[in-house]
């Protein structure tokens, strides 16, 4: 009886073992991607913008890998790369954005993560960007929260902080769904989910 028992036992736990899915320990990261991808090919232009940042003293303001990275749904596009380096003579563009984020946005919201970084058109037409979008001129970031900051917290420090410093700065603001909102320093405006002005969740 004790036999048959055992047996049945060890049957059970067989049948459970091989139903319950195996979840391995290690996941390929964007940032795993990235590392592979600035090793190869893009080497000399990665270290290149690395070095133009830092010299003019963003390079540490957000991670680089997001910077370059269309957006951080690029799965959902087939045949996209990930990441690519902007042209140099758009290099420029990005400095007063970084500052920008650093020196009000950080300070007013807390620290932030880039969803969204560098497009090109493939990758602009992907995720239904705007036509004329700053993210294809390596202007603009999309941003998100890092801390427990809701879409009502976030406009209230947002909207105010962009009605007082935004035009001395020419800082674009868009806020989307949530608390993903938008920031450039190409010119002074406000947009919400459907890139007008009239949607815009600032007064």
């Amino acid at each position: 009886m004790r036999h048959w028992l055992s047996v049945g036992l060890l049957a059970l736990a067989l049948a459970i073992l091989l139903a319950t899915p195996i979840r391995h320990s290690f996941r390929v990261t964007d940032e795993d991607m990235f590392a592979g991808w600035r090793a190869g090919k893009a080497a000399s232009d990665v270290a290149a913008i690395e070095a133009y940042l830092a010299r003019e003293g963003v390079g540490d303001v957000l991670p680089l890998a997001d910077m370059l990275r269309s957006d951080a749904r690029w799965r959902r596009c087939p045949k996209l790369q990930p990441f690519a380096v902007p042209p140099r003579s758009m290099w420029p563009a990005m400095v007063p954005t970084l500052r920008y984020i650093r020196d009000e946005v950080v300070p007013a919201v807390g620290p932030v993560r880039i969803v969204s970084g560098y497009r090109d058109p493939v990758a602009n037409n992907c995720f239904r960007g705007a036509r004329a979008s700053k993210h294809l001129d390596f202007a603009a970031l999309d941003l998100m929260p890092e801390g427990r900051l809701d879409r009502a917290g976030l406009i209230a420090k947002l909207c105010p902080l962009h009605a007082r410093t935004g035009a001395a700065n020419r800082v674009g603001l868009g806020i989307y769904v949530a608390t993903r909102f938008h920031i450039d320093t190409a010119g002074f405006r406000r947009w919400g989910g459907d890139y007008h002005a009239a949607s815009s969740p600032c007064p």
